[in-house]
């Protein structure tokens, strides 16, 4: 007996401590870059569902606070297949950027510094790193790695966007 008292505790608070509102996108607003429940004009603190028709989900907005922190975009089709991932900072610049290949496991990753600025991508093939390049002001800068099928590496170098000769 107390340990079923226990265990629907366990449930109860985690059930509180990780509920978020689910909504549709006609059910949210944007005021100074902040956004609120129209209902009650709260910020809001969940996930904004973007649909075409009643079934078919084009994208989810999720916000913590009324900023937004995570925009996942869905292939179109029956299934519910991510087709890009957008992760925001506190200040609602992008920190990271994933797109996926639909019938395929492929996957590349953009990843950003405080400012918004593009400083890493790198490919992902099943899982494994095919590809990875440095930026700086937006622009490749330094050694650029590639993974063939084969595993067979190659290199080469930019600096300032431009390609080095070695």
């Amino acid at each position: 007996m107390k340990t079923k008292f226990i265990l629907y505790l366990i449930i109860f608070f985690s059930l509180n401590v990780y509920s978020q509102d689910s909504l549709s996108i006609k059910e949210i607003y944007n005021e100074n870059y902040l956004t609120y429940r129209k209902d009650n004009n709260e910020l809001f603190n969940g996930i904004a569902h973007k649909f075409k028709h009643k079934d078919h989900l084009l994208g989810t907005a999720e916000f913590k606070n009324g900023v937004l922190i995570k925009l996942t975009t869905y292939f179109n089709g029956k299934k519910r297949i991510i087709s890009e991932e957008k992760l925001y900072n506190d200040n609602g610049k992008i920190e990271k950027r994933i797109n996926y290949e639909y019938s395929k496991d492929y996957k590349w990753i953009e990843y950003y510094d405080e400012n918004g600025n593009k400083i890493l991508e790198e490919d992902y093939s099943n899982g494994k790193l095919v590809f990875k390049c440095p930026f700086l002001n937006n622009k490749r800068n330094g050694i650029q790695i590639s993974i063939n099928e084969k595993g067979e590496k190659s290199e080469c170098k930019f600096l300032n966007g431009k390609y080095i000769k070695n």
